[in-house]
C-alpha cells in the first residue's frame, strides 16, 4: 500500500503534533489525483515523464466539457494509475468567480466502492 505526506487545500505539507502526516489507500489515490489535475502541464518536471493537465480546454474561451472530460480521463490513466476505472466526471462552472470544480467518481482495482474526489481548476487569471 503506497503511503504519502498528506497536503493541505494548499498544498503544503501537514504537520501534527511535531509529525508530518501521512495518508494512504483511497485518501493517498484522491490526493495524488487532485495534486495531478491541480499542477499545469509543464509547470514541473519531473523525472519520470510530464506531470499535469492542460489548461486548454478548461478555462476561458476554450472551455469544452467534452475534451475536458477526455482530457482528465487520458490525465489519470497516464499519470496517476492505468488501473483506475472512472465511472463520471461533473462539473460546476462559476463565470462570476472564475471557478471550475471537477467532481470524480472512480474506482479503485479489485474494490468495488466508487470513490469521489472533488477539485477547483482555478482560474485563468
Amino acid at each position: 500500500m503506497k503511503r504519502d505526506f498528506e497536503l493541505n487545500s494548499n498544498g503544503d505539507v501537514v504537520i501534527a503534533d511535531g509529525d508530518i502526516s501521512t495518508v494512504s489507500a483511497s485518501d493517498e489515490m484522491n490526493q495524488r489525483i487532485r495534486t495531478t489535475l491541480q499542477t499545469r502541464l509543464d509547470e514541473f518536471e519531473p523525472e519520470d515523464g510530464p506531470m499535469g493537465l492542460t489548461r486548454e480546454n478548461a478555462l476561458g474561451k476554450a472551455y469544452n466539457e467534452d475534451f475536458l472530460r477526455e482530457d482528465i480521463e487520458d490525465v489519470i490513466t497516464e499519470q496517476v494509475d492505468e488501473r483506475i476505472d472512472i465511472r463520471e466526471i461533473n462539473f460546476d462552472k462559476d463565470e462570476a468567480l472564475r471557478t471550475l470544480t471537477v467532481e470524480i467518481k472512480y474506482v479503485l482495482p479489485n474494490d468495488d466502492d466508487v470513490q469521489t474526489v472533488s477539485t477547483n481548476l482555478g482560474d485563468d487569471g
